[in-house]
């Protein structure tokens, strides 16, 4: 059993040509559940099966918010610690889409930033008890650094995507990566956290702080870079294309999310890094095929892709880290 904590959005999408200031006219507008506490949570749970993956997050007293809570509970999620708070909207992103699959996410946070410490400790020191992976994707800072604390204290592994808390930077997110057992950032979450101007950089950083670490920094199309800092190797773990596999890019939103929540699923089934790394890169590029954010595979429909077309498609590099 894994625990994520993280956002939950109703996402506006619009669809445009182009990202064209000052004007663009909208070809289409479709809404969907999202969120990405809630995308990684439902990727998990597609791999995992029902009942395994406990969800940490926060919606208005809306239709919005009871939304979340059902189509959550149909993915098999356990939502006892999706909060209501009463005096907050449900958040919301508006999400655009240009024509060649590309995003732009504006969020408004409503109830995602209502959660306190105090008011979930208790709930989420119970749960720790039950699982042994933590996913934090991007809960208000004060929750995250509960979490960090708690787990740490039960012996849980962790992962942390920390996506726009990366703008805090080092100083002030110290005794989170200090904790932390994975960092998974994109490229440019990771520059800015660390305040480098390139991945070498940033990792040497890293390294000072946390030489146990292990860095996943996704690349989008180009895959993902895993760097083990301990061993001081670097995997590069080329992306999928998905013409090969018959598919055609839809959308990347979701895509990051879908890749760690199944990543951390894999990893609590067993499986390698490195395995585990290719087929949730596998699984991302599902993801892009679709227009929803939770367009990701269960698992024995990725297994099965896996098998027959992905694992010949990805490329596996392996350097020494030259620090």
């Amino acid at each position: 059993m894994i625990l994520v904590a993280g956002s939950l959005n109703y996402d506006i999408t619009l669809y445009v040509d182009r990202f064209a200031p000052p004007k663009s006219v909208v070809k289409k507008i479709k809404r969907f559940l999202g969120g990405s506490g809630g995308n990684a949570a439902v990727a998990a749970a597609r791999i995992l099966g029902r009942g395994k993956v406990f969800l940490l997050s926060a919606v208005g007293n809306d239709e919005i918010g009871r939304a979340h809570v059902r189509a959550l509970r149909d993915e098999g999620v356990i939502t006892t610690l999706v909060k209501v708070i009463d005096d907050a909207e449900s958040g919301q992103a508006f999400v655009i889409i240009n024509k060649s699959g590309e995003s732009a996410i504006y969020s408004y946070y409503g109830a995602n930033a209502c959660l306190t410490p105090e008011e979930v400790r208790d709930d989420v020191a119970s749960v720790l008890e039950k699982v042994s992976y933590v996913l934090i994707m991007n809960p208000p800072l004060p929750i995250a650094s509960m979490l960090v604390k708690l787990a740490q204290e039960k012996g849980r592994v962790i992962l942390w995507d920390p996506g726009a808390l990366s703008n805090l930077g080092l100083s002030k997110l110290a005794d989170i990566i200090k904790a932390t057992n994975y960092l998974l950032p994109n490229r440019e979450e990771l520059l800015i956290l660390t305040g480098s101007k390139n991945e070498t950089e940033a990792v040497g950083k890293l390294l000072k702080m946390n030489p146990e670490l292990k860095l996943v920094i996704k690349e989008g199309a180009w895959g993902v870079k895993y760097v083990d800092l301990k061993n001081r190797v670097i995997y590069l773990i080329g992306g999928v294309p998905l013409r090969e596999l018959g598919l055609e890019l839809a959308s990347t939103v979701g895509c990051g999310d879908t890749l760690v929540g199944a990543f951390t699923a894999l990893k609590s089934m067993g499986y390698s890094d490195i395995e585990a790394l290719k087929l949730s890169n596998c699984a991302a590029a599902i993801n892009a095929s679709k227009e929803e954010p939770r367009g990701s595979p269960r698992f024995n429909e990725l297994i099965k892709l896996f098998k027959n077309k992905c694992s010949r498609l990805i490329s596996t590099r392996i350097a020494e880290l030259d620090i």
